[in-house]
């Protein structure tokens, strides 16, 4: 554990570009004040990136038959660069060359209300496997299309640090159908969902997108199902963004 410790401490500060901008100062006093950090699931995330970058199996790890998922909480800025990366699971060999890959690591923007996010924040995965060959083995790399559940991701409400969690726990829902028109078709949908105190959808708001594809994603998001938020023990109603992104990724 101490071994972890000290590489989060090392390797934080290495790709760390420079602090988060605050504009607060020039918001006007009638708006609400911005969250000065959004957080966003990993399925979410996923659907914005834009270019994958690939870390290389180190020749220490692969001599020593070091394998496994390295994990990493990160700060994505408003052009989708990776601006902070702190490893919080995985061997320290593996995470070190993890970092060195999320530098060429990129997303498209993060919506909110039509308006780029400065910050959001995520979690980002790799997993890393041996094949034993004759002679020696060899190592392979993919990212993690999901990342073990964390609760620090369960509220849907801005908390004392004025940071605005966007990903409640979903426990059950349907894909949306396209029409066999949209198969091939590229297409987003930003939505501002409402859960009740029993879990259930209760409103859906679009924020934007392209029209052909906003009636099916509706229809299947009002049938999902969620974990009801807790304030103070209490079921309360929450407030999270979705956004979903069909066709090739770029």
């Amino acid at each position: 554990m101490s071994q972890i410790k000290t590489i989060v401490a090392l390797l934080a500060g290495c790709i760390t570009i420079g602090p988060a901008q605050n504009n607060t100062g020039a918001q006007s006093q009638s708006q609400p004040p911005r969250p000065s950090k959004i957080r966003v699931s990993v399925e979410i995330m996923n659907g914005l990136i834009e270019h994958k970058a690939m870390p290389q199996y180190p020749d220490e790890a692969l001599a020593k038959g070091i394998q496994g998922d390295v994990i990493f909480k990160i700060d994505v800025d408003e052009t989708g660069k990776i601006v902070l990366a702190v490893p919080v699971e995985g061997d320290p060999l593996l995470a070190a060359a993890s970092m060195e890959a999320m530098r060429d690591f990129r997303f498209r923007p993060y919506l909110l209300n039509g308006t780029p996010v400065g910050i959001v924040e995520t979690q980002l995965g790799y997993h890393f496997s041996l094949e034993k060959k004759d002679g020696g083995a060899s190592g392979q790399v993919e990212p993690m299309s999901r990342v073990p559940y964390r609760i620090a991701f369960r509220t849907g409400v801005v908390n004392d640090k004025n940071v605005l969690v966007l990903s409640p726990r979903k426990v059950s829902g349907v894909k949306p159908q396209l029409p066999p028109e949209l198969a091939d078709k590229s297409g987003s949908v930003y939505l501002t969902i409402t859960i009740g105190e029993d879990g259930k959808v209760r409103d859906v708001k679009v924020v934007g997108g392209d029209a052909p594809f906003i009636g099916p994603v509706v229809a299947a998001v009002k049938q999902d199902v969620y974990e009801p938020q807790l304030i103070d023990g209490k079921p309360s109603v929450a407030t999270t963004q979705a956004s979903f992104h069909f066709g090739p990724q770029r």
